[in-house]
């Protein structure tokens, strides 16, 4: 390997456009001595000769023209890569890698994305929706670079000793059913009521449904039965033909609700959730930026019943 320094290749890229030792030296803020002392040890290190004086002028030689093209391609690169960190650290430029625990938010968040990278056409914003069922320990093993997740409303995230969460918007999980369900009478539902029925919900692992494992467990109000479904639709569906209920975001089913179902708050910390953006502790300011631009841009979504927006 050349045991050679990027001094090294300024001295050849200068000498060869400025035509003369003087003004190489001067183009460089350095003395015409310590010019030839760079050009006399890289020589010695190369064991060849980079310049030929030909007429009084300065030419270079095989070697020097196989380095000159190699000294453009290194400096031009070193140049640009300046740029680029100094945009990276305006937050004008990278890659921003986001996912969602939930796959309900993809319905709002992607509009986000466009019309930011509209407006930070150098940023590329990219969703990692393999990250879905896991979105913190993906962060902090460094695959994301923010994460959308949701916690209680009465639970405090500040101070987090590794993540940073940004509250983003608040909303409210109802309970949907059939009105031929016995329980759609009800004016309120509570844990206890899930006893022996049938809950239909998303198709996620049985540890990573919050609402069981969190909520129905702790209170021995598991369901009897468990139906799982990929989307949305299938899943208000399969409750207007009463095959069981199902609990979700009533931002998301608000305006799906047929006159043949109804929705009933549930009576439980759990329902009432605050969603944050999540960063690790020391943000970057493309993150900071992408933070600050979808709260905004969140702020201006058409209101919709049970989504409130941070302010």
């Amino acid at each position: 390997m050349l045991n050679i320094n990027l001094q090294h290749l300024k001295v050849i890229s200068a000498i060869e456009k400025e035509g003369s030792m003087t003004r190489a030296a001067e183009t460089l803020y350095i003395s015409q001595s310590a010019l030839s002392h760079h050009v006399q040890e890289l020589e010695k290190k190369i064991g060849a000769k980079v310049f030929e004086r030909r007429n009084k002028k300065l030419y270079l030689t095989a070697v020097g023209k196989k380095m000159m093209d190699s000294a453009e391609v290194v400096l031009t690169e070193l140049q640009k890569l300046g740029h680029e960190i100094q945009s990276i650290k305006a937050g004008n430029y990278g890659t921003i890698n986001i996912s969602t625990e939930c796959y309900t938010t993809y319905s709002w968040l992607p509009r986000i994305i466009t019309k930011y990278h509209q407006m930070h056409p150098r940023v590329t914003v990219k969703i990692a929706d393999g990250a879905t069922r896991a979105p913190l320990t993906f962060l902090q093993d460094g695959t994301l670079d923010v994460a959308l997740v949701s916690r209680p409303a009465n639970q405090s995230m500040e101070d987090h000793p590794t993540f940073k969460f940004t509250p983003v918007f608040q909303d409210e999980l109802v309970v949907i059913m059939s009105k031929a369900h016995p329980l759609s009478k009800r004016k309120i539902l509570y844990p206890k009521d899930f006893r022996e029925q049938t809950l239909i919900c998303y198709d996620v692992d049985d540890k990573e449904n919050d609402l069981v494992e969190n909520v129905l467990k702790p209170d021995k109000s598991e369901p009897a039965h468990i139906i799982k479904m990929p989307l949305t639709e299938v899943i208000l569906e399969m409750v207007q033909l009463n095959f069981g209920i199902a609990v979700m975001a009533k931002w998301l089913i608000a305006s799906q609700v047929s006159d043949d179902m109804t929705m009933l708050p549930l009576q439980d910390n759990f329902s009432k959730r605050t969603w944050y953006l999540v960063t690790l502790v020391h943000q970057h300011q493309l993150q900071k930026d992408f933070i600050s631009f979808a709260r905004k841009e969140l702020r201006n979504l058409p209101k919709t019943a049970g989504f409130k927006p941070v302010r």
